[in-house]
């Protein structure tokens, strides 16, 4: 039997799950179902409890222990969070590690995030309003590089160059279509002018990898509850936990040129970082520099197939923005 059928989703499922963790309350139920990147997500409320989230994820090739530790890794994520004090994730409150559950799948528990996803485009909302949810933001990714700043045990070369000699194995084997050898050897070549400097550093953050609009809850006078959608969420070099959040760049290809609107909002996005604390100043660097969206969509074909191709199909040449090497662009925004 295939993973995908073995699971069983039946609302009375889903709250048997949750009662089998002993969680919740009374009278549970299945007030909603909702459709992430990573997994299906169901909000299980009760008579004399607050609302839980039980994130189901998507079946895949995987075999089973590799959809346990999936849910392991989403785990620590959150155990990491919590220990951390970081004020802007759902609270972790247990996960089923093994199949052998009323669902019939491993599963994790978290407190549901109340408030509705921010409404965004190039008009809405409009200033002021618009600057303090940006001001907001930075705080929040600002807060999540600060509380879980560390020493890695290799530097950010070395990081991204396995990552991509591991994708340049998967095209040799046939595994990515659409890709070539050439594609990830013009990749690595330009690595070390991407990273400049800062190539040789070892320090790691933790990047919630998916910062946009639909996940990002809000609560009725504009102010930011949550981060919800952790599936992405990893420890990595400090120069990609430091770059622009995925709605403040073109992440949909690499052609795209980004609008006036988006523009003036990363000069709002980045004018808002303290300059006295030495992460913003860090981040304020990469994203305030002249070839930002080079560096930025590079960094992205390092862990997006999508954006590699887009990439390589335009000879790592944007139309609108070239690479600079030596100083990140804005000389006056180097960290101290």
């Amino acid at each position: 039997m295939s993973l995908h059928l073995g699971r069983n989703l039946d609302p009375k499922a889903i709250c048997a799950a949750v009662s089998h963790l002993q969680l919740g309350g009374n009278d549970a139920f299945v007030a909603g179902e909702f459709h992430g990147g990573e997994c299906r997500i169901f909000k299980v409320s009760f008579k004399d409890h607050p609302s839980l989230s039980v994130r189901v994820g998507h079946p895949n090739q995987e075999n089973q222990q590799g959809v346990i530790a999936n849910v392991e890794m989403e785990t620590r994520i959150f155990q990491t969070l919590e220990a951390k004090r970081f004020s802007w994730s759902p609270r972790y409150r247990g996960a089923s590690l093994t199949f052998d559950n009323p669902i019939r799948y491993p599963f994790m528990v978290l407190d549901w995030a109340e408030g509705c996803p921010l409404k965004w485009d190039d008009n809405f909302p409009a200033k002021p309003v618009r600057d303090a949810i940006l001001s907001q933001i930075a705080e929040i990714q600002l807060s999540l590089i600060t509380c879980t700043l560390e020493h890695g045990s290799v530097t950010a070369t070395n990081f991204f160059e396995r990552r991509i000699r591991n994708q340049l194995k998967r095209v040799k084997d046939g595994k990515l279509p659409g890709l070539t050898e050439k594609d990830c050897l013009d990749q690595l070549a330009l690595l070390p002018k991407v990273l400049g400097e800062d190539g040789s550093s070892k320090l790691f953050a933790m990047d919630h990898g998916d910062i946009k609009p639909v996940n990002i809850i809000m609560d009725n006078e504009n102010h930011i509850k949550c981060l919800i959608d952790w599936g992405f969420a990893k420890m990595v070099p400090l120069v990609q936990a430091a770059r622009l959040p995925c709605f403040l760049w073109t992440d949909d290809s690499a052609a795209r040129v980004p609008s006036q609107a988006m523009l003036e909002d990363r000069k709002a996005y980045i004018d808002s970082l303290p300059r006295q604390i030495s992460q913003a100043a860090f981040m304020k660097r990469w994203q305030g520099a002249k070839d930002v969206d080079f560096r930025t969509l590079y960094l992205e074909s390092i862990c997006s197939k999508g954006m590699l191709a887009s990439m390589a199909s335009i000879g790592w040449k944007l139309p609108y923005c070239d690479l600079i090497e030596g100083q990140l662009g804005l000389k006056e925004n180097q960290a101290p």
